[in-house]
């Protein structure tokens, strides 16, 4: 389902907000852009929770132990140690150490660096003061984490690339309501402005994305004008898939490949997998993470890439696009 989001708050920093009105058809919406701080380095509570998940359960198999080992050791449930492994939910600090003494985890350094996450993985995120669906959660603190976002679209600009009116636009297709459209439309500015700046969008949309009138000319015009003002190499790499490339393996639905980087791991966390995201049409997205499905993905997406234009000439057909409204 589109990222919809009905806000408790603004934002849990006391920061600069700026307001601006936008008049989309017969609304006039107030939207508020607040400036978040992002720690650099840091890929936010739910990766650090994942990241801490795989590596206890490294050190679980690397003990010969089971979960229902474990589980009868500590007096816990097996199930509740699994959705640890796959932050599926939070664990304490209590539990941490626990769990590194059964698995004679004795280094002091990986201990530390053990601990370290679990600080970090029960900070709070930006996006906890909405009222958002897990799901679209997951999927906001795991691009503020890639190093690589390659994104497939056949239907709408990408998210975080959209503008406030473009985005509006969209999401009037699934409610009327001003207070959810206002809201679902501050969460995806603040995508945008927490997205991290060493992070690489890699994107491929069909040209019909850019010749579909979403909210109208004007609309139109000012979305074009951002995505050439964005497409100049230096984080985005921009690329049309014209209609003149005939069938490709992309038609049937667009996705996200999450890719991150080898560094994306903390002392004894094992490394970070790649994740495919699709989103819904009704309830939420869905995710891939089978690294043999996740790697025919990327090939898809590669295979997107050499039949799409490059970053110049798809600067030149949007300028054409443009010319044309």
């Amino acid at each position: 389902m589109i990222d919809l989001a009905i806000a408790r708050g603004v934002c849990f920093l006391a920061l600069p907000t700026a307001f601006a009105i936008w008049q989309i058809d017969r609304w006039q919406v107030l939207f508020c852009v607040t400036e978040v701080a992002i720690i650099p380095g840091h890929p936010g509570p739910l990766v650090r929770r994942r990241q801490l998940g795989a590596a206890l359960r490294r050190h679980r198999i690397d003990a010969g132990l089971s979960l229902a080992e474990v589980a009868n050791e500590l007096l816990l449930s097996a199930s509740k140690i699994s959705r640890i492994e796959s932050a599926q939910r939070s664990i304490s600090a209590r539990d941490v150490r626990d769990l590194m003494n059964l698995y004679r985890v004795t280094d002091p350094e990986a201990r530390g660096e053990l601990m370290k996450l679990v600080e970090e993985s029960r900070e709070t995120a930006w996006w906890t003061q909405y009222n958002l669906g897990p799901g679209y959660e997951r999927l906001i603190g795991l691009e503020g984490a890639a190093a690589t976002i390659c994104d497939y679209q056949i239907g709408t600009v990408p998210g975080l690339l959209q503008t406030p009116e473009y985005a509006a636009a969209v999401v009037r297709a699934w409610t009327d309501d001003p207070e959810v459209l206002r809201s679902a439309v501050d969460v995806r500015l603040a995508r945008q402005q927490n997205l991290n700046d060493s992070t690489s969008l890699k994107i491929v949309i069909e040209e019909s994305v850019v010749r579909r009138s979403i909210g109208g000319r004007q609309v139109m015009r000012d979305q074009i004008r951002k995505l050439m003002a964005m497409n100049d190499g230096s984080q985005l790499e921009l690329r049309v898939l014209p209609l003149s490339a005939g069938a490709h393996k992309g038609l049937i639905t667009g996705f996200i490949v999450l890719r991150f980087s080898e560094s994306m791991t903390a002392g004894s966390a094992v490394g970070f997998s790649d994740i495919v995201y699709h989103e819904g049409v009704v309830g939420e997205g869905t995710y891939i993470e089978q690294a043999a499905e996740v790697q025919g993905y990327v090939q898809v997406f590669l295979g997107l890439q050499r039949m799409a234009l490059d970053t110049r000439d798809t600067n030149s057909l949007l300028g054409e696009i443009l010319r044309e409204m």
